[in-house]
């Protein structure tokens, strides 16, 4: 019997580090003293052990555990309540975030593709009616693109970066954009990489008298990279996590969060003013297995 009890105490004592364990690693507590609930619930349990086992020598109608059972299990449940109340505020925030950023069409972008098919009615009417179908098929995707706030595939979004640039190469023929890609079966939010080479375009490349952009594609042991050089302007990265940039860089820090919260990916940048820009993101290969088995 005593080897069975002692048995029993080392395997709870084993379950209770695990659920410390998987609490901290789980749970990003924005309130640092909120990590004392399930720190103080696993302490109690612990002290209870101890007074029941030398305070007193006869049985006593409510042990000190069962009552610091009872109470950690309260304390849990109104911290793991709270945990996920503010992670489904957060969800809802991030998806009012993305329809408003999908719902906004640049509209430089729309006046200057609008007057480019003007003038080409008049100068060449099959390269006019052709920009029209990829405009429309342009615009098609991003009104698709507010039904669609999970993950795509890549495939998917490239296609609508070429159609994108194929229409600002047009208006601005002294762009040119490369594709190196030699991965594309995996999964990532949707307008993910078109708003980064917008951003490539309007803020760098324009400004030069050759706009190179290369999009570079790879996957090695542990997820997809995908990159995005420019030979742009640049810029100072620190500006991006600036609150007073009055609407810069919120496409960047938009994908940034998305990619966070969606698929545990990440998004770094480097830049300095004169000499370009490079983007990075990476997608691990765990999200994108969990993504796979939930649908």
């Amino acid at each position: 019997m005593p080897v069975l009890k002692d048995s029993c105490l080392f395997t709870s004592l084993l379950l209770l580090a695990m659920l410390l364990y998987t609490m901290l690693r789980d749970y990003r507590v924005r309130r640092h003293r909120e990590i004392l609930i399930p720190i103080f619930a696993v302490i109690s349990i612990l002290c209870a052990l101890e007074l029941d086992k030398n305070v007193f020598d006869t049985p006593q109608p409510i042990t000190f555990l069962t009552a610091s059972i009872v109470i950690s299990d309260v304390l849990y449940y109104i911290w793991l309540h709270f945990q996920l109340v503010r992670e489904h505020e957060d969800a809802l925030a991030a998806q009012q975030r993305i329809r408003i950023m999908m719902t906004q069409i640049q509209p430089h972008f729309l006046y200057n593709t609008l007057a480019t098919i003007r003038s080409l009615c008049l100068r060449s009417p099959e390269t006019a009616a052709r920009t029209i179908d990829t405009f429309s098929r342009y615009l098609r995707q991003n009104l698709d693109a507010l039904d669609q706030t999970g993950l795509i595939p890549f495939e998917r979004e490239i296609e609508h970066v070429r159609i994108y640039t194929e229409i600002e190469m047009l208006m601005f023929p002294y762009i040119h954009i490369r594709y190196d890609i030699e991965d594309n079966d995996f999964m990532l939010p949707i307008l993910t990489v078109q708003p980064l080479v917008e951003n490539a375009i309007r803020h760098g490349v324009r400004a030069r008298e050759v706009g190179e952009i290369d999009i570079t594609v790879r996957k090695n042991e542990k997820g997809h990279t995908i990159t995005i050089a420019d030979n742009g302007v640049g810029f100072d990265t620190a500006a991006i996590d600036t609150a007073d940039t009055e609407g810069k860089h919120i496409g960047i820090r938009n994908v940034r969060e998305r990619l966070e919260k969606q698929c545990g990916g990440t998004l770094n940048i480097e830049s300095s003013p004169g000499c370009g820009t490079k983007v990075v993101l990476f997608l691990p290969y765990f999200h994108e297995a969990v993504t796979r088995q939930n649908t």
